[in-house]
């Protein structure tokens, strides 16, 4: 009967286990796509972080070359250039205009970098992208008075750009011209020839780059919302199922959290491998020009730097539930630690609140993750440290209820082998 009664608890107890392991796989594996979904709805579908994002895109030296090639491809596309030159030259020296004109693109090949790396380019292509963005973002909330989903479409406005860039290089007429030709029917061609050329979709209006056309905007609707939905859902299911997890270990739950901290700090290290990796595929898809390879990198470096920074966040806090896991368990270090903080929490409960809450504040104020500068995470962090304390508290007034101040380091000084020599006194001589 006895050996009966003692299968069926070992059952039962493997059966839980094996639900806690159950609940823990779960959440890493949503807690895993939770990051890309967080990913996307702040850096792709926040207006503010897309603008800071495309700023530092432009900063780039190796963008800034890319970029300058579709520029000065808008500005000598028309020929114009060419015909203005062929027409101020003498008669005898007309046939030179061709030559000059590939002289005149080459000084504006090496300048436009230089151009765009000046403050008031950086400032005109962050207004332009915020702009596009911001239409883009009112498309995707259903369109409101100015912008509407039907027959519309988000374009990126590099007309004020443009014509800085022009008015550097001494060409504004010959841009103007080029603008007017290409608005008219006899500019077709030419646009086409670009598009081809670029891989870029080039309205007739020139400087203008269109992002998105009425025909797409309802699957980007839905893809929008589905995004929003899983950036909120996906990290709170996967917080909860950790913490039911945990919760469920009664009598291991150090274990679980120790559990729970490698599922996180997993979960930081794989995005990072998928950041890397997909990283180079995308690059070696979409780029086929090698010269511009530097340039596609760093997009996706700067493009998915807030990924980066939610994977590095999971390791952190990954480390902090090791950590916490660690402090509650037996070995020699953790029992000596708690031993000596045993007097502390247990006189001053209202002082180890507050001595983890200025802890927490110092956290908030360096900000080194992105949840701790946002109001509901921190509110988390708050709950999570309170817990932690009330449950470090409780640990060390059952195990060590008459502890005294300095009682532990005491201890320490006297398991040392250096103290117990110097206590035995001086060796005698024979």
């Amino acid at each position: 009967m006895l050996g009966v009664m003692s299968a069926a608890i070992q059952s039962s107890l493997h059966r839980h286990r094996a639900l806690v392991a159950t609940l823990l796989v779960v959440a890493t594996l949503i807690g895993f796509f939770a990051c890309f979904a967080l990913w996307v709805n702040r850096q792709a579908l926040n207006t503010d972080n897309w603008t800071s994002t495309s700023s530092q895109i432009l900063g780039d030296e190796h963008v800034q070359q890319a970029l300058s090639v579709y520029l000065v491809n808008e500005l000598f596309a028309s020929g114009e250039v060419q015909a203005r030159l062929q027409s101020a030259l003498p008669e005898q020296l007309q046939g030179l205009s061709a030559p000059l004109t590939a002289g005149v693109r080459q000084l504006a090949e090496r300048a436009v970098p230089r151009l765009l790396a000046a403050p008031k380019v950086q400032e005109l292509w962050r207004r332009a992208n915020h702009a596009a963005h911001a239409t883009l973002m009112r498309i995707l909330n259903g369109g409101g008075k100015a912008v509407s989903t039907e027959g519309g479409a988000v374009t990126l406005d590099l007309h004020q750009l443009l014509t800085e860039l022009a008015g550097a290089l001494g060409l504004s007429s010959q841009l103007a011209s080029a603008r007017s030709k290409l608005s008219g029917g006899s500019g077709a061609a030419a646009r086409t020839k670009a598009e081809q050329k670029l891989g870029v979709n080039i309205p007739a209006s020139s400087g203008q780059i269109v992002i998105m056309r009425s025909n797409q905007l309802r699957a980007a609707q839905d893809i929008a919302k589905a995004i929003r939905g899983l950036a909120v859902v996906l990290p709170l299911l996967s917080i909860a199922l950790f913490v039911i997890a945990v919760w469920l270990a009664s009598g291991w739950r150090r274990l679980a959290l120790r559990s729970a901290g490698w599922c996180f700090f997993g979960v930081g290290v794989a995005v990072l491998l998928v950041r890397r990796i997909t990283g180079d595929a995308i690059v070696k898809a979409l780029v086929a020009n090698q010269a511009n390879k530097p340039a596609g990198e760093a997009v996706w470096s700067i493009g998915t730097s807030l990924l980066y920074d939610i994977a590095i966040a999971m390791v952190l806090y990954g480390l902090a539930l090791l950590l916490a896991a660690w402090l509650a368990g037996a070995t020699r270090p953790a029992m000596f630690l708690r031993h000596a903080a045993a007097p502390w929490l247990r006189d001053h409960a209202l002082g180890s609140y507050a001595a983890a809450g200025l802890l927490l504040m110092l956290i908030v104020l360096w900000a080194p993750t992105p949840a701790t500068r946002q109001l509901l995470p921190v509110l988390g962090f708050i709950a999570l440290g309170a817990l932690g304390v009330a449950t470090l508290r409780r640990q060390t007034a059952t195990e060590f209820p008459d502890a005294l101040a300095g009682e532990a380091i005491a201890g320490l000084r006297r398991s040392w082998p250096f103290s117990r020599k110097h206590e035995s006194g001086p060796v005698e001589r024979s």
